[in-house]
């Protein structure tokens, strides 16, 4: 496994074989991150023949020893947040500059964030290092021009950001939240994964859908368990809570500062362009829909975010102020 050539090629899944997590691999080349999701980088990756006909699949021994090898950057920010409140248009304003890998929602990153789920018997200490090889395999340089590393990660890894933090104390962090009665507009109208019912007891949340609750209220409690979450680790000097309402500008304005870098006036000029379209659809224009989605929301989803969301994002929000006092 050691002498498996893996220059230009990236971790795109993780097989398990009992408590143990195998690699597959997928040719990139020079290829930077700069869809709004990893996957779409891959999926465009794995249309082309080569890719098609050769595929690589090897050990996590195969994937630590490319580590040692290789190593990757070290990241330079991680990226949590509650889910549809403006994480993608933030990684894409820094994806925008070229000194940037920007690596949002990794599968296989993220579900080694996962892995006691699969593997209950693997000790902290191996899982942390299964994370730092992964991370180190996701930042390796495909251009000259690449000085920084940004990871967004998948919602549901906020539940797993202590263990994050004890395996990369020294990167600095943001938690990104949203009126939760926007949020949950939103999800109603485009369900996520996270919020299908089932899904708690494959990420250990301790809740349960009793047949009172509705779908709304299954739903609320996830995104408070979220922010109670994040709020637990405050605080603590390298994490930075970011409101909804901050952006754009605080990409420019704090993020710099937070995560390490400078920026030039024609920086942040790349920057706002990167704000100025859709995240997840770069051929449209972004238009601001707050004040939709509260026309849009129920009194049903007022009052589920009110019982099981509001009290934690108060408590983000007192935290918030008090950290730019």
């Amino acid at each position: 496994m050691s002498e498996l050539p893996l220059e230009g090629w990236v971790p795109i899944r993780l097989f398990w074989q009992g408590g143990e997590p195998l690699v597959e691999w997928c040719y990139l080349g020079r290829e930077r991150f700069t869809h709004p999701f990893f996957d779409s980088t891959i999926q465009l990756a794995l249309q082309r023949p080569f890719n098609s006909l050769s595929r690589q699949h090897t050990t996590m021994a195969a994937l630590g020893e490319w580590s040692q090898r290789s190593p990757g950057m070290r990241p330079s920010g991680f990226i949590f947040h509650m889910s549809r409140c403006g994480s993608t248009v933030v990684s894409q304003m820094l994806a925008a500059l070229a000194e940037h890998v920007v690596v949002s929602e990794a599968g296989p990153l993220d579900a080694l964030a996962r892995a006691h789920l699969r593997a209950p018997l693997a000790p902290v200490e191996q899982r942390i290092e299964w994370l730092q090889w992964m991370v180190s395999a996701l930042g390796q340089r495909r251009t000259d021009s690449e000085e920084r590393y940004f990871i967004k990660f998948d919602a549901r890894t906020t539940f797993e950001l202590p263990l994050l933090r004890q395996a990369f104390p020294e990167v600095p962090w943001i938690f990104l939240y949203r009126d939760p009665v926007e949020v949950l507009v939103s999800l109603a109208g485009r369900p996520s994964s996270m919020t299908t019912p089932g899904m708690e007891q494959l990420l250990g949340l301790p809740i349960s859908r009793n047949a009172g609750l509705s779908i709304e209220e299954h739903t609320a409690q996830i995104l408070g368990l979220l922010c109670e979450t994040a709020g637990r680790q405050f605080p603590d000097e390298r994490g930075l809570l970011v409101n909804f309402r901050q952006i754009p500008g605080v990409v420019w304005e704090r993020l710099p500062g937070q995560f390490g870098f400078a920026v030039s006036a024609g920086a942040v000029e790349l920057m706002k362009a990167a704000a100025g379209f859709d995240a997840k659809n770069r051929s449209r224009r972004f238009e601001g829909d707050s004040a939709r989605r509260q026309a849009e929301a129920s009194e049903e989803i007022r009052r589920a975010a009110e019982r099981w969301v509001a009290p934690a994002y108060q408590r983000l929000e007192e935290q918030r102020v008090q950290g730019l006092a």
